[in-house]
């Protein structure tokens, strides 16, 4: 019912003709959004989500009692799922601090239809002058300061973090600098585990996922560092010849990341390097696995190590009507497996056997008042091989997927 009643009321603003209302003396609400619908073409079979929207990697060979690939294969498809609103709220004095909120929403949730309404955003903000207090779901810190410019759903990723998440964020602000303290816990970006991927894993482990970062912001550069601490509990209870027992059992994983940007005029670049263990929530292809069995039962676990970056190049070019953004993006990811050997699993997003994914995405935008139009060629190459016992790879042979997105925008 409530769902109901927020789609009326946000029809009747958009309907009367007005983008932002007073609701009270202190309160003001302001409507934001955009429909967007995506086309996008893939030569081959493909690891995605969201429809197949949200692009990853192409999947390996496949071949048939003849040698035919059976991934090999055209697709195409269209769709506005991804079309977002959005409410941005001012609201009175707290505890001497000015307060804000965002609910934001996209058309994106999982459901027979796939145009389910779901949750990207929705948090409330108290800030001082000097630091600033974020509770709810937002975007995960380790990505949100710095995105790449590139217009298509993933971002980006596996090349670099993406989630958003519930948390409680803490800034302090010092001139150009800001410390950032987050604690975070799971819900549609999900771990990977023994019974699929699912946000019980670190709902159990009681301790909230922590990422720290410092970041420095002047006019031109910006530059951080962060680190993020993931706390998981795999399993509650373990399977014996005796019966089921109760284990006590986590695993800690630890990714530093870099991250870097520059603009002067028109001209703007970008970049970040992550040291990933057991990533997945992250949207980066990570894991971890099972390294010992204890003669009580439990078990202990090994995170899987991936090293990815990106950079984008982005040029604005102004021409009588609008202007256009030429984008060129890079990114590498190389799976480094893990310190142990692996007993049993791994639990991964991705593919188990892929040793190292590239991808270089040319794009172009045209933006003319409250519409856009885009395209990019997105060609993702994979080396797939053997992976050993600690889930390295070798003896690989490359898969490369063509994709090619077009956009069409209308923000409002």
């Amino acid at each position: 019912m409530k769902r109901v009643f927020l789609l009326a009321a946000l029809a009747c603003i958009t309907l009367s003709g007005f983008s932002q209302i007073k609701v009270s003396d202190h309160i003001n609400i302001k409507l934001y959004g955009f429909v967007r619908n995506y086309a996008c073409y893939d030569n081959r079979e493909s690891y995605t989500s969201n429809s197949e929207q949200f692009y990853y990697m192409p999947m390996d060979w496949n071949k048939d009692i003849n040698g035919d690939d059976i991934n090999e294969k055209s697709n195409m498809m269209l769709l506005s799922i991804t079309t977002r609103l959005g409410l941005n709220i001012t609201g009175p004095e707290f505890l001497g601090a000015q307060t804000s909120a965002k609910i934001e929403a996209d058309f994106a949730g999982f459901g027979t239809s796939n145009t389910v309404l779901r949750i990207r955003q929705a948090y409330a903000k108290m800030a001082w002058e000097k630091h600033d207090l974020l509770v709810g779901q937002a975007w995960h810190p380790m990505m949100g300061d710095m995105m790449p410019d590139v217009f298509t759903l993933e971002t980006g990723a596996p090349f670099t973090p993406f989630s958003r998440s519930p948390q409680v964020r803490y800034n302090y602000h010092i001139k150009d600098f800001t410390l950032t303290a987050t604690a975070l816990y799971q819900y549609q970006y999900t771990s990977p585990g023994p019974d699929g991927s699912k946000f019980d894993y670190a709902r159990d482990a009681v301790v909230p996922e922590i990422y720290l970062q410092a970041m420095y912001k002047g006019k031109k550069f910006q530059a951080g560092a962060g680190v993020d601490i993931l706390t998981l509990k795999p399993r509650s209870q373990a399977a014996t010849a005796d019966g089921n027992i109760k284990v006590s059992e986590s695993i800690v994983s630890v990714s530093p990341t870099l991250f870097a940007s520059y603009k002067n005029g028109n001209w703007g670049v970008k970049g970040r390097i992550t040291y990933a263990e057991n990533a997945g929530h992250l949207s980066m292809i990570s894991g971890y696995g099972v390294s010992k069995v204890k003669p009580n039962g439990e078990q202990e676990y090994s995170p899987l190590r991936s090293v990815a970056g990106w950079m984008d190049i982005t040029y604005k070019h102004k021409v009588k009507k609008g202007y256009f953004t030429y984008c060129l993006f890079a990114g590498y990811t190389k799976n480094y497996g893990s310190h142990d050997e692996l007993i049993a699993g791994p639990y991964i997003r991705g593919q188990k056997n892929a040793g190292y994914i590239w991808r270089i995405s040319p794009s172009v935008l045209y933006t003319h008042n409250a519409m856009q139009i885009g395209l990019e060629y997105n060609p993702t190459t994979v080396g797939y091989g053997t992976a050993d016992s600690n889930y390295r790879v070798k003896d690989m042979h490359r898969v490369t997927n063509h994709r090619i997105c077009a956009m069409l925008k209308y923000n409002f």
